[in-house]
């Protein structure tokens, strides 16, 4: 009895066909970029939700810096403690030995709300610190900026109501800015207070 190939077992050997391999690369490039998507999306939600918490901690210092001294800290630069870990501003970026950049290397203190012997109040009545320690990067591995503002604020075209925030941006030389997801889901979130898409998000901590 003589036994040969049947017509099916010809068909399995003669591999995949061109068309049907580009169609497996794409299926698998469809499932890479949902993986992937679903990672990057992981991520900033979780970047996000430690911005919030951020926003928790300074909220309440904001509070309790207040019930001791009778007025809220200074607006100061970027990267810069107003006041919630030691009396005074301070950077702890400095006390690390490193040096800010662009111009971030001062306080920029600027107290125009406080009594004007705000500095001997606080040499008398501070009784901190109201925060473990000044968070030195945002989740998006920029600087956080702690803001007062009397009156309403326009940040790059978009209109910040008067108010306590703390910014979301970039690091000393403007990089390493929140993405543009992150400040979606920000503003889906209610983290940014602007509402606005600039690049930056605001925080609200407290109302004036």
């Amino acid at each position: 009895m003589r036994f040969g190939y049947t017509e099916g077992m010809r068909m399995s050997l003669r591999g995949f066909s061109l068309i049907e391999i580009l169609l497996v690369i794409a299926i698998i490039g469809v499932l890479a970029s949902v993986v992937l998507g679903g990672i990057r999306g992981a991520v900033t939600a979780s970047r996000v939700t430690k911005a919030g918490h951020t926003q928790r901690q300074l909220t309440r210092a904001v509070e309790l810096y207040f019930a001791d001294m009778g007025f809220y800290p200074p607006d100061v630069n970027r990267g810069w403690d107003p006041g919630f870990r030691s009396p005074l501003p301070s950077n702890p970026d400095i006390d690390a030995g490193e040096t800010p950049g662009g111009g971030f290397n001062v306080a920029g203190t600027d107290c125009g709300h406080c009594p004007g012997n705000w500095q001997d109040i606080v040499a008398l009545s501070w009784r901190g610190p109201y925060i473990e320690d000044w968070p030195r990067y945002t989740p998006w591995d920029g600087k956080y900026d702690y803001n007062y503002w009397g009156s309403d604020a326009n940040r790059y075209g978009c209109t910040v109501p008067a108010g306590i925030y703390v910014g979301v941006q970039g690091d000393y030389t403007n990089n390493n800015q929140i993405t543009v997801a992150g400040e979606e889901k920000m503003i889906d979130k209610g983290f940014d207070f602007e509402a606005c898409e600039n690049g930056e998000s605001q925080m609200f901590l407290h109302e004036l």
